[in-house]
């Protein structure tokens, strides 16, 4: 057993089960395009790290207590979270049922881990989250939607992990209920945790699907490994060994010499120059030096993010609907350009081209995009696709998920673990700036450090 996985012991684990009277959400629910695109696809994972101010505060007699009531009251808005999702004999797609008697599995532990090395943004092998973050259950005619881990450390903290189906649920919807689930339990001693972050919307009909995709994407999903395939078994990705993990920067006067500099090489060209997002500079950034890093002058360099499709789409969708609503774009560049001189300015113009057109372009091509994501889960996957691209979204404002104990000191995102993603989050010093999670061996880590340090030193 890895040394990680000796280092917590689990107390308890429990099923939170809502109170279903007179619960606003509905006991069933269908899967969209949206979601079914996702349904083989691995989970993904959160972590919250607190630091608690006094030692005084008892884990299990004060903490654990609240976060199980809190949870059950969340729930009763989040109902179909406490379902399965299952996939009749009888049914065209997958669905999401809820039956009275079903929870979310909460587990208890404790860890004699280092609580300021886990919550801190220097380098980490990736297994040391592992232990930290529960698993789904999983089997062939079912599956869970989402699990959570409560685990408390011996010098100042605890953390709560959050493993969730990503067919169910896109970044905006899962951090929609941590923050709700905390405001609940912020508020559990003054309003009796009745108020809400943000009431989430189960109406499929906002979704319009008028070219048949839920029914294409559910036959690929019946055709893909045999036929009438209805497994709702998880394809797992291979993680590589020696992999590790960092937090890097950007802060506020790093975005704006950026911007500064860009808009400086760009005086030629004054079209879209107010329009230069922190977004596109940021990932512009970290695309030149990726291509630095990897050492190829030649060939394309891909990368692709996913975008909240709730205010692109016609009509557009509320922005508290529940569930997967992410469109996907695609930037080719060459790497000379990148390597160039004016490498990052090329890079921004690309991005921010993509994503202005992101409206217009919508759902062109959808209907073969589950079977690429069916060929490439089937193939064994390792997540190393030779596309660079981005997960979470600094919108979602995972800081602001305060419990009752103080804001997050940390929040990292554990899944994907891969080189070729990197992990966007708001900055936990709540100033506009960004955290990047990167994974990279060792070496290559170190080179890519020094590469992003010295880039703005170079502006």
């Amino acid at each position: 057993m890895d040394d990680d996985l000796r280092s917590v012991k689990i107390l308890e684990v429990c099923r939170v089960a809502p109170p279903v009277e007179d619960s606003p959400a509905p006991s069933s629910l269908p899967l969209t395009f949206f979601d079914l695109l996702w349904l083989r696809f691995h989970p993904t994972q959160r972590l919250f790290f607190y630091e608690l101010s006094s030692t005084d505060i008892s884990f299990l007699d004060a903490i654990v207590p609240k976060l199980k009531t809190s949870l059950s009251l969340i729930l009763r808005n989040y109902l179909p979270l406490a379902g399965n999702l299952v996939w009749p004999q009888n049914s065209p797609a997958p669905t999401l049922e809820f039956v009275e008697g079903d929870g979310v599995f909460l587990t208890v532990a404790e860890s004699n881990a280092d609580f300021y090395h886990l919550s801190g943004n220097g380098f980490h092998d990736v297994t040391e989250y592992h232990s930290l973050v529960p698993q789904l259950s999983v089997f062939q005619d079912r599956a869970a939607v989402v699990a959570l881990q409560v685990t408390s450390f011996p010098n100042g903290g605890f953390s709560i992990g959050i493993t969730n189906h990503h067919a169910i649920m896109d970044g905006k919807t899962s951090t929609s209920f941590v923050k709700s689930w905390a405001r609940i339990c912020h508020n559990l001693d003054t309003v009796g945790g009745s108020t809400m972050e943000v009431t989430p919307l189960y109406d499929r009909s906002v979704i319009d699907d008028a070219a048949g995709l839920s029914e294409i994407y559910a036959n690929v999903w019946l055709n893909s490994e045999g036929p009438n395939n209805r497994s709702l078994n998880l394809k797992l990705p291979k993680t590589p060994p020696g992999l590790i993990r960092c937090t890097l920067e950007f802060t506020p006067k790093n975005l704006q010499k950026l911007k500064q500099w860009v808009l400086k090489k760009r005086e030629n060209n004054k079209e879209n120059d107010e329009h230069v997002s922190s977004f596109a500079l940021a990932t512009a950034y970290l695309c030149v030096c990726t291509a630095k890093s990897e050492g190829l002058r030649d060939g394309k360099f891909l990368f692709s993010f996913g975008a909240d499709a709730r205010s692109r789409l016609k009509p557009p969708v509320p922005s508290n609907y529940f569930g997967n609503c992410l469109v996907a774009a695609f930037v080719s560049m060459e790497r000379s350009e990148l390597l160039g001189e004016n490498g990052i300015v090329v890079a921004s113009e690309a991005i921010s081209e993509e994503i202005r057109n992101l409206g217009e372009r919508g759902l062109k091509g959808a209907e073969n995009l589950c079977s690429s994501m069916a060929a490439m889960i089937s193939s064994d996957y390792s997540q190393e696709t030779g596309i660079i691209s981005i997960a979470g979204s600094p919108r979602f404002e995972v800081y602001s998920a305060n419990f009752g104990w103080g804001k997050p000191r940390k929040v990292e995102m554990v899944s994907p673990e891969s080189t070729s993603v990197f992990l966007f989050t708001d900055s936990g010093n709540s100033d506009g700036g960004m955290e990047i999670g990167v994974v990279r061996e060792r070496n290559e880590m170190e080179t890519f450090v020094a590469l992003f340090a010295e880039g703005f030193e170079c502006l």
